[in-house]
C-alpha cells in the first residue's frame, strides 16, 4: 500500500459494480414483501412454540406485525432518500442556473446508475452553457 506514485502516474479509481437503479428498488421491495410472509409463516408453522407460549399467539403476531412495519418503514425511508436526494439538489443547481447563476463547479457524480447519467449529462449541459456564455462575451457588439 505504501507504494509511491512516479512524476507524472495517477492512480486509478477502483471500479465497483453498480447495479442499475431499478433493480436495486425491485430487490428491496421484494425483499420488504417477502419479510412478513417469512414471518407469519414461522408464526403459522409453531416455529416460535416459546415466544407464543410466553406471550400468547395474537401478541406474537402483533409484536411481528409491528417489527415488520418498522422494517419496512426504515427501509423505504433509506430507499427514497438514496434516489430523491440527488434528484433534489438537481433541481436546486437546475432553477439557479435558470434565475442566470451558472455553478463554478461540476455537480458530483455519486454513482454510475440511471441519477448518476443524468447528473453527468446536466454537468455537460452546464459546460456548453459555461462556452456559450464565454463565446457571447467576447463577441464584439
Amino acid at each position: 500500500m505504501a507504494q509511491s506514485l512516479r512524476a507524472g502516474e495517477s492512480r486509478q479509481p477502483r471500479k465497483s459494480v453498480q447495479i442499475p437503479l431499478f433493480y436495486q428498488v425491485l430487490v428491496s421491495m421484494i425483499f420488504v414483501a417477502v419479510i412478513p410472509v417469512i414471518l407469519l409463516s414461522v408464526v403459522s408453522m409453531g416455529g416460535t412454540a416459546s415466544i407464543v407460549a410466553t406471550i400468547g399467539t395474537p401478541a406474537t403476531v402483533l409484536l411481528l406485525t409491528i417489527g415488520t412495519v418498522l422494517v419496512v418503514l426504515l427501509w423505504s425511508y433509506f430507499v427514497a432518500h438514496r434516489v430523491t436526494r440527488p434528484i433534489v439538489e438537481l433541481s436546486v443547481v437546475a432553477t439557479r442556473i435558470s434565475r442566470g447563476y451558472l455553478p463554478e463547479k461540476e455537480m458530483e457524480v455519486q454513482s454510475h446508475d440511471e441519477i448518476g447519467e443524468l447528473i453527468a449529462a446536466f454537468n455537460k449541459m452546464v459546460n456548453t452553457y459555461r462556452i456559450l456564455d464565454t463565446l457571447a462575451k467576447e463577441e464584439p457588439e
